[in-house]
């Protein structure tokens, strides 16, 4: 897929606020990820994305270390300069962090608003 050509912008949010509220309130942090991934999947405009196995044992875990590659094909897409992802590792103990800090760098780059 061509830089330029891709789905939906997703909502602006604090990372910080997302892994700080998300350790506090599992609900909340569910649906943080829930829409995330939601998102990341529409902007991609591939059905490689179900958010509930995020949240099985093992196959969260898999599907966990699988997402660095994901996002670094979104912010392809959405022509961030010298993109890079953080390791899986950290996707996996602090995923809610850098998965908000990485969808905001691609709504950015992709033209999106601060909301």
């Amino acid at each position: 897929m061509a830089p330029g050509s891709h789905g939906p912008i997703g909502k602006t949010r604090n990372p910080i606020m997302v892994f700080l509220i998300g350790g506090i309130c599992f609900l909340y942090l569910f649906l943080q990820l829930w829409q995330m991934l939601n998102e990341l999947k529409d902007f991609r405009q591939k059905d490689d994305l179900n958010p509930i196995m995020f949240f099985l044992p093992v196959i969260g875990l898999i599907q966990t270390w699988g997402l660095a590659d994901k996002v670094m094909e979104a912010k392809q897409m959405a022509g961030v300069p010298n993109p890079s992802v953080s390791h899986p590792i950290l996707y996996l103990f602090l995923g809610p962090y850098f998965l908000a800090g990485d969808l905001n760098e691609i709504w950015q780059a992709a033209g999106g608003q601060q909301h």
